[in-house]
């Protein structure tokens, strides 16, 4: 309804949030000065995003919001817990374009697109993103302590891996936070490609290397930083091939030729 009536009153871009209770059927709930048998009212905290990702960009082109921007204002509003994301569907979201927000193991929430039923119903010319996160999980996150800042500069090595389809973001980023011999030194793992192979034409034979159908390559960027010395290319490169063989053992990955 508040989207509705912003761009009836020709809002370009809109974003809002609300903090409310939800009314959940609980048998195991008791009546008390604060509850009622049976219901289970927990708060939650809802956003809502809708149009241009930027109210205004360099090149003059619009860019509308998508999934990602509002799975990063999350992790934002989490932070410094780290949560991960899994598909799953709501009633209300869209299926296939909706995610389970996770706070160590824990579910949370939902991230996604409004359902098309939805967005038919209220004539919205493109689908608005939406959360909806448990509040106490969100108060809950511990207070962020000061660090100092790094003396040595980062290193950073982009690879390319090929990846079945199936292969989710959060599945590759776990294989390569777990590889034994880049702990200590990986601080941030950055994806910032996908790449997948047109359909082949009838009789067209995959040439070798290529990549086959139902593959894909997803490019990270890796950070790796040393806080007591600079990193040399002789500590680099072992953490990079122990992060390839990880992929290999755990996805069935490999480099991309």
């Amino acid at each position: 309804m508040t989207l509705a009536l912003n761009l009836d009153r020709k809002a370009p871009r809109v974003r809002v949030f609300e903090l409310g209770r939800v009314y959940l059927r609980d048998d195991s709930v008791a009546t008390t000065d604060s509850t009622v048998r049976g219901v289970h009212q927990p708060m939650r905290v809802a956003g809502l995003a809708w149009g241009d990702a930027d109210e205004a960009r360099w090149d003059g082109k619009p860019e509308r919001i998508d999934f990602y921007d509002v799975k990063g204002d999350v992790e934002a509003l989490l932070a410094p817990l780290v949560p991960s994301f899994e598909a799953a569907e709501h009633p209300a979201l869209h299926p296939g374009r909706s995610a389970r927000v996770l706070v160590d193991g824990k579910a949370i929430g939902f991230v996604g697109e409004l359902h098309p039923r939805w967005r038919q119903k209220w004539d919205f010319a493109q689908a608005p993103v939406l959360f909806e996160l448990d509040l106490d999980a969100v108060t809950a996150r511990p207070v962020p302590v000061a660090q100092p800042v790094p003396k040595h500069q980062a290193v950073e090595r982009d690879i390319a891996v090929v990846v079945a389809e199936a292969v989710t973001h959060d599945a590759l980023v776990q294989a390569i936070r777990t590889a034994t011999a880049a702990q200590g030194l990986l601080r941030d793992v950055t994806l910032f490609d996908i790449y997948r192979p047109q359909p082949l034409r009838d009789g067209a034979v995959v040439a070798p290397g290529a990549l086959a159908q139902g593959e894909k390559s997803m490019a990270v960027r890796l950070t790796f930083q040393n806080d007591g010395a600079t990193l040399t290319d002789e500590q680099v490169e072992p953490a990079v091939r122990a992060i390839v063989e990880q992929l290999g053992a755990t996805l069935g990955g490999r480099l991309r030729g």
